[in-house]
């Protein structure tokens, strides 16, 4: 897959103010016909070219026989890790590639751990559950996915803090404010900190992994940053680092609510964009 070499960092403010037969569906055409009929006549190097035009054409199967074909050797040098991230490209529409993502993933690949850790996260191709995309992201540890678990496992906790209640409230922490909190030197300020503390990972790099990740937080009365979690994910390695990013910043103006400081809850959507 093509390197890019240039990141971008952009953000944006409010108040919260197996088997090598193709599967049958829709979202196949006819790349992956075409590499079908070259993989069972053994002809892997025109295969793979049908394959990467099926990808760029978003046929589905495409992906399921490109990791196929990773996991087995076929034609390019065996590579499991590329092999889920090629499931895990097919998640959402294919069922059976969350099978293949989930065998990897068991048998103790930590990139299909990730992966699969994203599915659950935000319910890709499977039913949504933080608690089972916290576990999978312990199990790879070579990602130090630090950041997401704990902003995860914190959604987890609040949400069983409720349940046991059986009360809904936010102790005091605003929406809407008379004075909105402000970064020390406003928002050209911030978007200089996160442009120059950003890292685009090289993962996200190598694959072209693109998008936006909307990070929530409280702004306390004294301007701390506290509660972050992610309000709308991208990718568990860009999510972290978004996460980092937005907790290690220095202290904010906290948001003013008749004369008083208060507690209030902001947004910082962070736009990740490789420009080759």
């Amino acid at each position: 897959m093509k390197k890019r070499n240039v990141f971008l960092v952009s953000l944006m403010m409010t108040l919260f103010v197996g088997c090598l037969d193709a599967p049958i569906n829709a979202q196949n055409g006819k790349w992956v016909q075409k590499a079908s009929v070259a993989m069972q006549k053994g002809k892997y190097d025109k295969c793979l070219k049908y394959l990467n035009e099926g990808v760029k054409a978003e046929e589905t199967g495409a992906w399921i026989l490109l990791g196929e074909c990773y996991q087995q050797g076929l034609g390019v040098e065996r590579d499991l890790d590329e092999a889920a991230f090629c499931y895990y490209m097919a998640a959402e529409e294919e069922t059976s590639a969350i099978g293949k993502l989930k065998a990897l993933a068991d048998s103790g690949n930590e990139d299909a751990q990730m992966l699969l850790g994203h599915c659950y996260q935000v319910g890709k191709g499977i039913e949504e559950d933080k608690g089972k995309a916290v576990s999978c992201y312990k199990k790879a540890p070579k990602y130090n996915l630090t950041y997401l678990i704990d902003a995860l496992q914190r959604e987890i906790d609040d949400v069983d803090e409720l349940d046991d209640t059986e009360e809904d409230y936010s102790d005091d922490v605003y929406m809407t404010v008379t004075q909105a909190p402000e970064f020390p030197g406003g928002e050209a300020a911030l978007l200089d900190l996160i442009a120059k503390n950003c890292e685009y990972p090289e993962y996200c790099r190598e694959r072209e992994i693109m998008g936006t990740v909307l990070i929530m937080f409280v702004v306390e009365a004294d301007g701390r940053v506290d509660n972050t979690l992610v309000s709308v994910s991208c990718f568990p390695l860009l999510d972290n680092e978004s996460l980092r990013v937005v907790e290690e910043q220095p202290l904010w103006k906290p948001g003013v609510l008749d004369g008083e400081k208060v507690r209030c809850y902001f947004e910082i959507p962070l736009r990740f964009r490789c420009d080759g």
